[in-house]
């Protein structure tokens, strides 16, 4: 039987008002029988989802029947709202989905390349290298689009990212290249508030997105600061990546509760009764 085999059925009008009714099952409909169960220990035992874990899998390894996976969602609210622990591979294509682009990060002391185009060496990322500037590797050649700052990381992400970045280049924005008309025609210097007609700064090292720093953290897990205008970080904070921090996410849906095999029959019993009246 699936979930929603015994919700009933109710009249229901999609879109505006002079659409028809159309019979639909009432999804919105919820019962209460298991919170009481999920909260008394006597009743449930815990589950670590391995990778390739499906629900109906484990239903039917738990009760040798797979149609009791949908208690596990009604058991467990941090599955029910963030949905089922994906294995690796899943998670993987996921966040290099949501992270397609590439991170360049700087730390910009008073040992780095003065950021031409203002008065003073800038200790931080907010006047140079603006969203949109096309900046390129002095020694490397390579390229990208800014299409975002990061400036408590230190980090700009860059858009179609070209060649092969070298760590201690000068990364530099040069607006005659990128739009020779900004010289002659005021019109064209819109796009650029606030961007000097040349930027360049150190670049410390690259990296994919996905494997850019999220946030930093103590030895006891903590999330901390860091100094982006020094090059070097203490020994005891650690950088946690992207993707390190969504598996993170990810592991803490693994540890679920599951009815013991002796309740699933009279629980799942109470469930059809009370949803279907």
């Amino acid at each position: 039987m699936g979930y929603f085999a015994p919700f009933e059925n109710v009249q229901y009008k999609f879109g505006g008002a002079d659409n028809a009714l159309t019979i639909f099952q009432n999804v919105s409909a919820y019962a209460d029988i298991l919170d009481t169960f999920k909260e008394s220990f006597q009743h449930y035992l815990t589950y670590t989802v391995l990778d390739g874990d499906r629900p109906d899998v484990i239903s039917a390894k738990l009760y040798d029947d797979p149609k009791y996976y949908w208690t596990f969602y009604l058991m467990n609210d941090h599955v029910r709202r963030r949905g089922w622990p994906l294995g690796y591979n899943q998670l993987l294509e996921k966040t290099t989905a949501a992270y397609p682009n590439t991170t360049l990060v700087f730390r910009t002391d008073d040992d780095g390349v003065p950021h031409v185009g203002h008065p003073t060496s800038s200790s931080d990322l907010v006047k140079i290298f603006g969203v949109g500037s096309l900046v390129e590797g002095t020694q490397s050649g390579a390229t990208g689009t800014v299409i975002r700052k990061n400036l408590d990381l230190g980090q700009i992400v860059i858009s179609n990212s070209t060649g092969n970045w070298i760590n201690g280049e000068t990364v530099k924005f040069d607006r005659i290249i990128q739009n020779p008309l900004s010289l002659t025609d005021p019109d064209s210097v819109v796009p650029y508030p606030d961007i000097t007609l040349f930027e360049n700064a150190r670049l410390k090292s690259s990296s994919l997105e996905i494997y850019s720093a999220h946030h930093y953290e103590n030895a006891n897990g903590e999330w901390v600061d860091i100094d982006v205008g020094s090059e070097n970080q203490s020994s005891l904070i650690k950088e946690v990546t992207l993707f390190e921090h969504h598996t993170v996410k990810n592991d803490e849906l693994r540890t679920i509760k599951v009815l013991k095999a002796g309740a699933i029959r009279a629980v799942h019993r109470a469930f059809i009764e009370h949803m279907t009246g």
